[in-house]
């Protein structure tokens, strides 16, 4: 099928990412090591040892792909470009500094891209299934977003780090503070990865929490169309705000939905009759839809 083939070419991007994250001690070690030349020996040491536990963790999640792994890459090599400016800041060569930060840049684009999400998100499908991501709201990713990435990785380094400056109070203050927070960042960045549009052998599923308070099945008999939504639709929107091209999702007859609520008891239901939806991959989606001959 088409989507296997794709699925194989998204592959080659994760192992892009595998290899080069896989290469960052050859490649950023001796950066990073000028870096942290001048540093106190204990503060270096410190950092020297989380670095190796870091990358040693993002390997392994890299290779155990699953949504939460994800979350783990797409935190770590943004964070490696971070780490590089820091030591060229620190006396590290710049011209090294801004080869290897530029191609980890261009690696934690990849990561970021929807073909390396599609291959961590269907590591949890089941037989005929498939997995598209759904994209985040745009006012999320303009603020809430990156400032959630770096509390989680701010909040996991920030307290070590201060202990080993022999900073006490600040440290054990803010590895406490940090790592509650880091957990909070962590877990809603990983919420964001369990966002789908899921098509299934009966049809095709909405898994969304920002939206619908429990997923959706369209059953193939009941939707009339399934494509590029148009400019002036008055379908109901459940695309949160995304951007990039919004799909309709047409049926036969209307469909009861309930959006989510802090409290069930004040659940109002909702009669739609069309949808509109924002999948990461949008041609893909409509592919698949009209291999499952539903468009």
């Amino acid at each position: 099928m088409g989507w296997v083939r794709g699925l194989w070419g998204d592959r080659v991007w994760a192992w892009v990412v595998r290899v080069w994250w896989a290469a960052l001690p050859f490649t950023a070690g001796p950066v990073l090591a000028d870096g942290l030349h001048e540093t106190a020996a204990a503060w270096r040491s410190t950092a020297s040892v989380g670095l190796w536990v870091l990358w040693g963790v993002v390997l392994v999640g890299s290779l155990l792909v699953h949504p939460a792994t994800l979350v783990i890459i797409r935190l770590a090599v943004p964070a490696a470009v971070v780490a590089l400016v820091w030591a060229g800041r620190q006396g590290a060569d710049w011209g090294e500094v801004a080869l290897v930060a530029a191609v980890t840049a261009a690696v934690a684009a990849v990561a970021l891209s929807a073909p390396v999400g599609h291959v961590f998100v269907n590591s949890i499908s089941y037989g005929d299934e498939v997995r598209l991501l759904l994209r985040p709201p745009a006012l999320l990713l303009a603020g809430p977003v990156p400032v959630a990435a770096a509390i989680t990785v701010g909040g996991t380094v920030s307290g070590p780090l201060l202990l080993a400056a022999e900073h006490w109070a600040a440290g054990v203050a803010v590895t406490v503070a940090g790592g509650a927070l880091a957990v909070v960042g962590a877990r809603s960045l990983h919420s964001l990865t369990r966002r789908w549009l899921v098509f299934v052998p009966a049809g095709v599923v909405l898994h969304d929490h920002l939206a619908v308070q429990d997923p959706v099945l369209l059953r193939r008999r009941a939707v009339a169309n399934f494509g590029p939504a148009q400019r002036d639709s008055e379908a109901l929107d459940l695309t949160q705000g995304a951007a990039g091209l919004i799909l309709e999702l047409t049926m036969n007859q209307p469909i009861t939905l309930s959006p989510p609520t802090k409290r069930k008891s004040s659940n109002q239901e909702v009669q739609a009759g069309a949808v509109l939806i924002a999948p990461s991959r949008p041609g893909q989606t409509i592919t698949l839809a009209r291999q499952r001959q539903l468009a």
